[in-house]
């Protein structure tokens, strides 16, 4: 077979040198790295938006079920006592005395370990049954406060009767921005 002079065969179609910019009329592919479109960026816009306000919503939430718990920065301080009279009371009855000692106010700590050992064994021997019903009638005076708590609480030390009380007037202290439960100095001992 006889090939055309430069002895290549010859090839069908339009073609292109290489080098040379294509001829008018005809589309070259895009590169394979090519740009969204228009509207691809603005669905991506929209994403990252509905993203943002999700996470603000979740915030806002959040801080609004810590503030109801009285956990939150804007919970009041009548709130913050309730949580800190629940949180003492339930340490007390879960861990004893010892551990809800850790809870109390600074004083209360120093008395607790201030104790003779055998009288610490005594108290750590004793069950406590606690239950809540509300508390009421929230008194604060600057960093003190008074609270009426109605409910249950046994006390069962080993060889005597279990003692019960229905009500009781408990007396808080403010310690580095948190309340704590202070029975010293309030003569209720």
């Amino acid at each position: 077979m006889t090939y055309p002079p430069g002895g290549q065969p010859p090839q069908h179609g339009p073609q292109q040198p290489t080098g040379y910019p294509p001829p008018t009329g005809y589309q070259q592919a895009p590169p394979s790295g090519h740009q969204p479109s228009r509207k691809s960026k603005i669905g991506l816009i929209v994403a990252l938006v509905v993203v943002l306000l999700l996470a603000l919503g979740g915030v806002v939430v959040l801080g609004a079920v810590l503030t109801t718990q009285g956990k939150g920065p804007l919970a009041s301080d009548g709130k913050r006592i309730e949580v800190a009279i629940h949180d003492f009371y339930d340490t007390l009855q879960a861990k004893g005395f010892r551990a809800a000692a850790g809870k109390a106010c600074a004083a209360d700590q120093a008395e607790f370990d201030a104790l003779p050992e055998e009288q610490k064994q005594e108290f750590e021997s004793a069950t406590v049954a606690v239950n809540i019903d509300k508390i009421e009638n929230i008194v604060i005076n600057g960093e003190a406060a008074t609270a009426h708590i109605v409910g249950k609480l046994t006390l069962e030390v080993p060889g005597q009767a279990p003692d019960t009380d229905t009500s009781t007037t408990e007396h808080l202290k403010k310690e580095d921005g948190k309340w704590k439960v202070c029975s010293a100095g309030s003569g209720k001992n």
